[in-house]
């Protein structure tokens, strides 16, 4: 029945291409199962097994947003020392350009600030990590 919603929801974006495709899973297991490269191919490569209450919203041609929340911090330390670091004004710009997309579980560009967040450059994604709330939030533009 998961599946079916699931494809359901594909063939929807398809016809209606201008909404956004918005997916979700509940658990880093309910991820990982997922056999559909398209419904799993929306999300960054970062997600590890602590990883929980994942959400995509993708507007093909434009952007795509992520959420998910993770509970070890010392999972994503290493990758936010280790990576390139983007500057928050850069970052905000992105989220403003496109503010009209951007789902309401993403943060508003003036809601991203240098005191709570870390943003790094991954494969073609933004990733900025909310250290107070243990969430993790990327954008990338297609």
């Amino acid at each position: 029945m998961k599946k079916l919603l699931k494809y359901s929801l594909l063939i929807a974006f398809i016809s209606c291409q201008n909404k956004p495709f918005e997916i979700s899973f509940d658990t880093y297991n309910d991820y990982k199962t997922e056999t559909n490269l398209r419904l799993t191919g929306w999300f960054p490569n970062i997600i590890k097994s602590d990883s929980y209450n994942l959400k995509s919203g993708s507007h093909l041609g434009s952007c795509n947003f992520v959420k998910f929340n993770y509970s070890n911090n010392k999972t994503y330390d290493s990758l936010f020392l280790n990576s390139t670091k983007v500057p928050l004004f850069s970052f905000q710009q992105k989220i403003k350009k496109y503010d009209e997309l951007k789902p309401n579980w993403f943060p508003d560009y003036n809601e991203i600030n240098n005191t709570d967040f870390e943003i790094i450059k991954t494969d073609r994604y933004d990733i900025a990590r909310k250290k107070s709330t243990h969430e993790i939030f990327c954008f990338c533009e297609n």
